[in-house]
């Protein structure tokens, strides 16, 4: 009888400690945040002679970031925006935009950037991926800025992601334009993505 005790005894311990063990190794899965312009925004401007900078913003788009379970860092980021929402407070600008002569929505309504490699070092980010505009696909390379904060309300976590990023338009193929007739360029070939994502975590 004793010797049945203790075989038993054994065995719930030996079990006991295997549990243990497993659960010290189980790692947690990884979250997915999605977003869109409720948690975002997207903005981007260019040098216009005509009013001196077009700024403007797009009113329809969507992404993700996937973040590690266990370090909480970014691993991937995907973004996609519907070219025709830009907007502006000059809609003979975004007409203009729109049109076969600058991004040609009718034709490449969408613009779409998939990261494949995110390196993290003490001054931030830094994304590459493939950037498809105007039909155009390009590798491109980014920095950007993450973190996380706690709201002071709902104790809930924040995750705060900010970037800037500067597109020449002609790597995609985007190349109208109009010289002044002193010299110059109406528009320039370089324009300037800023954009942000202010959004909880589980």
């Amino acid at each position: 009888m004793l010797k049945r005790q203790k075989r038993i005894l054994a065995l719930f311990f030996t079990s006991f400690f295997i549990m243990i063990g497993m659960a010290a190794g189980r790692s947690f899965a990884d979250e997915m945040v999605t977003w869109g312009p409720q948690e975002a925004n997207i903005e981007g401007s260019i040098k216009y002679t005509v009013i001196g900078q077009y700024n403007a913003h797009f009113n329809n788009f969507k992404g993700r970031v996937v973040l590690d379970a266990n370090s909480r860092l970014i691993k991937s980021v995907y973004l996609r925006i519907e070219a025709g929402s830009i907007k502006s407070n000059h809609p003979w600008c975004d007409k203009l935009a729109r049109s076969r002569r600058l991004l040609y929505t009718a034709k490449y309504p969408k613009i779409i950037f998939r990261s494949d490699k995110i390196m993290h070092d003490e001054k931030g980010y830094k994304v590459k991926g493939i950037l498809e505009m105007h039909g155009i696909k390009r590798r491109m390379f980014f920095p950007f800025e993450s973190k996380i904060s706690i709201d002071q309300i709902t104790h809930r976590k924040i995750l705060d992601i900010r970037g800037s990023w500067n597109i020449n338009r002609k790597d995609f193929n985007i190349i109208w334009n109009k010289y002044l007739d002193r010299g110059g360029v109406v528009v320039s070939d370089v324009f300037t993505v800023n954009w942000g994502i202010k959004t909880y975590l589980k």
